[in-house]
């Protein structure tokens, strides 16, 4: 029973140790332009492309996801989109502390609202959070990006 007593202090301080020990720092690899280029523009365009109305000599044809493989791809590229906003976030990619950070997360925001239409399977929902991406897109476009210094 001493030996128990004696333990349960000691495996509470080693616990403790570990959970306050320093964690790695993030190490970014992409710059801004390179993470536009590879990933958030990718996504975002399969997330534009998903739904929509074709106008044509033939009629009008709405465009959705139909199988569980094509509502995979957009649910993947909403995630992707997601997390990308908070990929902006870390280390030198911050442009500053103010409304780049606000503007990323609401890239997190806009990609979580995509990934719950395409989880929900809903087709005028995913419509709208596409708008709503762009919007995010271009507000940060519009402030951040320069002639020449395209998220460099």
């Amino acid at each position: 029973m001493r030996t128990t007593l004696f333990l349960l202090p000691a495996s509470a301080a080693f616990v403790l140790a570990g959970a306050c020990s320093p964690r790695p720092a993030f190490k970014p690899v992409a710059s801004v332009k390179q993470l536009m280029q590879a990933t958030i523009e990718p996504s975002a365009e399969v997330v534009f492309e998903a739904v929509g109305t074709i106008i044509s000599a033939g009629g009008v044809e709405e465009i959705a996801p139909k199988s569980d493989e094509e509502w995979a791809t957009v649910r993947n590229n909403a995630l992707t989109l997601a997390e990308s906003g908070n990929l902006l976030m870390i280390g030198d990619r911050a442009r500053d502390k103010r409304d780049w950070m606000k503007m990323s997360q609401a890239l997190v925001d806009v990609g979580v609202t995509a990934l719950k239409a395409a989880e929900a399977r809903n087709p005028e929902a995913l419509f709208q959070a596409g708008g709503e991406i762009y919007e995010v897109c271009q507000q940060c476009h519009t402030r951040y990006r320069t002639e020449g210094r395209n998220h460099e």
